[in-house]
């Protein structure tokens, strides 16, 4: 995760205020909307490197205060490639007080800055064309939908994407391996996890506890190691949920224990760890139904890349989602079937173009698992 900056945007106050005055006939409501406040509450990096590869990622989540607690408010979160909202691209609607930006949503913006990952290609002033600047805001629906409604926008935060570019030679792209009493499925026992490589960027998955740990160039030569304070002298920006051990100079990982990707970008010099994402199953066939709510099934990643849950199946279609309450981001049947999974008997593709899975087994309860180690999806 890049080195971050506060940023807190003070929104135009709004404020619900209604004064009852009654007489013999009616109740009547005088609306002042200009007495809450807005702010985004969460911190946004100072720059946000994307690329194809990882385009299913979440970039950052916006998270703001809720505009008033006695109205029903609606939320859309909106970006830009232009700081004056010549056009935007709807992120998405939510009645909530946050909401995803995936990478592909960034490289959407930046493919309209006609940014690229060629190293080759430079802007009109001969700088490499693959950063830029697009803009976020969000406008804030409030009160019921009669004559007490309005609409507020918020200021608008600007983000400094990047996109990654290509490699610019062919020099050996070698793995790394890492190992340490942080590292839960490794400890200090070699091969630990491997990093592997492509076009300079090492990444793997791994089971992060509150412990030590660091990166090894050669298997079983402890002489090998690169630690923080190596990676801190070749002006690596390193994720803050990582420190300098208080001796060894080994990594100390000091975030929430869990599931990780570690990024190690050799181009753009950043350590950067993204947190285990859930899937969640929505459709007819599952609890929760055709919407994201308090029944709405969820896998949790309970070993890197395997996702599992209890689930109730019905005869009925569903799909899984990347993010709960959002859309755009769907796993259907087809999904998993172009990528070579060996999928359960009691499943198959669903009847219409959606191509959702179709249960057709007997109803009941199952332990689903999707393992995309091993390339399946199983019920037990």
């Amino acid at each position: 995760m890049m080195k971050k900056i506060k940023i807190l945007f003070i929104l135009p106050l709004i404020t619900l205020l209604m004064i009852g005055c009654s007489d013999d006939d009616a109740n009547i409501f005088i609306a002042d909307l200009y007495a809450d406040e807005i702010t985004f509450e969460n911190d946004f990096a100072s720059e946000y490197l994307i690329s194809d590869e990882t385009s299913g990622n979440i970039a950052d989540r916006f998270i703001w205060n809720e505009v008033t607690t006695v109205t029903t408010n609606q939320y859309e979160l909106q970006a830009s490639s232009t700081i004056g909202f010549d056009d935007h691209l709807l992120i998405g609607i939510t009645n909530q007080n946050n909401h995803i930006v995936l990478v592909e949503d960034l490289l959407n913006l930046a493919d309209e800055l006609s940014l690229d990952n060629d190293p080759e290609t430079t802007d009109g002033n001969g700088n490499p064309n693959n950063s830029g600047t697009v803009y976020f805001r969000v406008k804030a629906s409030i009160g019921n939908g009669g004559a007490g409604s309005d609409e507020i926008m918020s200021e608008i935060a600007n983000l400094n994407i990047k996109i990654i570019e290509a490699a610019v030679n062919n020099d050996e792209c070698n793995p790394l391996y890492v190992l340490g009493e942080g590292i839960t499925d490794a400890d200090w026992n070699f091969p630990g996890i491997e990093l592997t490589c492509d076009s300079n960027i090492l990444q793997a998955k791994a089971n992060l506890q509150n412990g030590h740990f660091r990166f090894f160039t050669t298997v079983g030569d402890w002489d090998s190691g690169l630690d923080y304070t190596y990676y801190e002298n070749e002006g690596y920006s390193i994720d803050d949920r990582l420190e300098n051990a208080p001796a060894g100079d080994n990594f100390n990982f000091v975030g929430t224990p869990g599931i990780y990707t570690i990024t190690i970008n050799t181009i753009d010099k950043s350590i950067v760890l993204q947190e285990s994402l859930s899937l969640w199953a929505v459709g007819g066939a599952v609890p929760g139904g055709w919407n994201f709510n308090d029944d709405t099934v969820e896998l949790v990643e309970t070993a890197p890349d395997v996702w599992s849950a209890s689930i109730n199946l019905n005869n009925d279609i569903f799909r899984f989602f990347q993010s709960f309450g959002t859309w755009n981001t769907n796993n259907n049947y087809a999904f998993y079937e172009d990528q070579g999974y060996t999928i359960d008997a009691n499943f198959e593709v669903g009847p219409s173009e959606d191509a959702n899975f179709n249960f057709i087994g007997n109803p009941g309860t199952y332990q689903l698992n999707i393992n995309a180690v091993d390339k399946t999806i199983t019920l037990n």
